[in-house]
This record gives C-alpha cells, sequence and structure tokens, in this order.
C-alpha cells in the first residue's frame, strides 16, 4: 500500500494518494488474508492504524488476498481481478505469473481486447515494480532482518510473522518423524 502512490505513480498510484492509513487486515485460516488500502490525499491529519479502521472497507471494494506461501489476488472491483504466482528460480530470483480476470466486457471481440490491453497494462504495473526489486540494496533476507518498517507495511509484517510460525511448525513435525526423535 505504502509504494503505490510512488513506484506506480504514472499507473495504479495515481491521486496523490500519500498518506496511507492502515491498511486493513483480516485473517482468513491459517494461511490467508485479505488487506485493505486507506489511502488517502495527505490532509496533515495523523493516519488511523490497522486497529482504527473497518474491515472491510466499506467505501472501496479494492482489497488484496495473500496465500501463504507465494499467491495473491488482488480485487479491484467486482468484475475485475489480478491473481499473481510468485515462483522461486533460486535463492535470489522468483517469476512472477499474472492473470487478468474480467466480466464487465463480455461481446465477443471486445472482450478479447480489453483483456490484451490489461495484460499489456499489468505488464507496465510489474516493470515499476522491478525496477525496484532490482535496485534495492541491501537485499531482502525474507525474514526482515535489519529492517524498519512503518505502520503501512504492516501486511509484510504479518505476512513474514505468519510464515515464520508455519516453517517452525514444519519443523517440529519433521522432527518428530525422524527415527530417534
Amino acid at each position: 500500500m505504502v509504494h503505490l502512490p510512488f513506484v506506480h505513480h504514472s499507473t495504479i498510484g495515481r491521486g496523490n494518494k500519500t498518506l496511507v492509513e492502515g491498511p486493513g487486515l483480516e485473517w482468513k485460516g491459517e494461511t490467508m488474508f485479505f488487506h485493505y488500502p486507506y489511502n488517502k490525499v495527505d490532509d496533515g491529519s495523523k493516519p488511523r492504524t490497522p486497529a482504527e479502521l473497518p474491515i472491510p472497507n466499506p467505501d472501496k471494494p479494492f482489497k488484496l488476498e495473500c496465500i501463504i506461501p507465494n499467491m495473491w489476488e488482488n480485487y479491484i472491483g467486482e468484475k475485475v481481478r489480478v491473481l499473481g504466482l510468485f515462483v522461486p528460480i533460486d535463492e535470489t530470483h522468483t517469476l512472477l505469473y499474472l492473470r487478468f480476470y474480467q466480466s464487465f466486457m463480455l461481446a465477443p471481440g471486445l472482450k478479447q481486447l480489453v483483456n490484451a490491453l490489461a495484460c499489456r497494462f499489468n505488464l507496465i504495473v510489474a516493470h515499476q515494480d522491478r525496477r525496484v526489486v532490482n535496485t534495492q540494496v541491501p537485499k531482502g533476507d525474507g525474514i526482515g532482518k535489519g529492517e524498519l518498517l512503518i505502520q503501512g507495511a504492516y501486511p509484510i509484517m504479518e505476512f513474514r510473522k505468519k510464515r515464520i510460525e508455519l516453517r517452525r511448525a514444519a519443523e517440529g513435525r519433521a522432527a518428530e518423524r525422524r527415527p530417534g526423535s
């Protein structure tokens, strides 16, 4: 939520909504959560904390669904979604697969045109992220060691906390299955 108005200033972050409230977050089971944007134009007010926000956001249909370990679905509206799959290649490289879904344009020909334009737009947005990720120093360690995250990075903190918890539980189960344990 925090990077949208800066990294994506010419695409999905338009509107000068640089004050990030929350964001709202709602867990759905052990490995899935939704987070809700509350970005707004900076009017000098103090941003509300995640605990101060209604869940879901009653004013916007937007939400991002995260499924641990590597999938998200961006609910842009009732009839538009983008699915993202993050597939590790090695310790420092990941492939991003994006899939666009819409049900507002069903007319043959026009549907294909809308889908093609949306896929091109998604590539532009992904390349804006790529520039930031590829030039980030120091490179992340995946657990946030040495980072100073702000309130707007709350979903990142929750993701990492849950991932560590799930990893420890899996290691404990593996240790119990070993002979002599």
